[in-house]
């Protein structure tokens, strides 16, 4: 939630810099509206609940990372069978940046299905599975109008991790992701590898992720600051 996982949260880099079909935008609104939005508190229905979320409207997430970057992220218009992920980046060459995540509650898990500035014209698998136990594995793939993204996931176990909001018990997932696209003409592969660590009624509260494309390889880090469940 890539906030919850964010999921994907894990996804941050790539989905920033990508444009979306208009068509996909307006399936998402046809998915996230509908039902009236739940009060700050409120917890989530049955169809949202899941271990590895905090669904409640007004539950906040701060995350930190090298020399000072910071992402808050915020759950909104949560219903009965979606909600938003609300993020403001503050990166440390002042480009902040804010822009919603849009998800849906499923019998399977909750999905990803597009954001505020790009949605998807194509999805199929799950972000956050209903159930996770080590050795689960699932995948989700995706289109936007120009770059494909195939994301593997891989639980490997609960483990006890320390960051500044804390001490967790929090399952180990491994994560790795392809994705395929053009820019300027030119086809361009950008892979993900790393680790994620999700607690319970929290999401994600750590990530040690690794971006390569052919010319260029970054490494980025981020740790749960603090957090706030109305």
């Amino acid at each position: 939630m890539k906030t919850l996982s964010v999921s994907k949260s894990a996804w941050l880099i790539g989905l920033m810099v990508l444009a979306l079909a208009q068509s996909a935008c307006n399936y998402a609104t046809q998915l996230i509206g509908g039902a009236p939005a739940l009060q700050s508190g409120t917890p989530a229905p049955a169809s949202c609940a899941n271990k590895y979320t905090s669904a409640k409207n007004g539950a906040t997430r701060i995350f930190v990372g090298a020399s000072g970057y910071t992402e808050q992220a915020t759950l909104s218009n949560l219903d009965t069978s979606s909600f938003d992920v609300d993020w403001q980046t503050n990166p440390v060459n002042g480009q902040k940046a804010s822009f919603s995540d849009q998800w849906i509650c499923t019998t399977a898990g909750l999905v990803m299905v597009g954001s505020s500035h790009q949605k998807f014209s194509s999805e199929t698998g799950v972000t956050v599975p209903a159930s996770i136990k080590a050795g689960d594995h699932w995948t989700q793939y995706f289109e936007t109008v120009v770059t494909t993204f195939t994301d593997n996931y891989t639980a490997i176990g609960e483990e006890s991790v320390t960051v500044p909001a804390g001490t967790f018990t929090a399952m180990k997932i491994q994560f790795s992701s392809v994705s395929q696209g053009k820019s300027s003409g030119n086809s361009v592969m950008l892979k993900t590898d790393g680790f994620e660590w999700w607690a319970a009624g929290i999401g994600n509260i750590k990530s040690s992720l690794t971006y390569t494309t052919d010319k260029t390889t970054t490494q980025i880090n981020r740790e749960l600051q603090s957090y706030s469940n109305p």
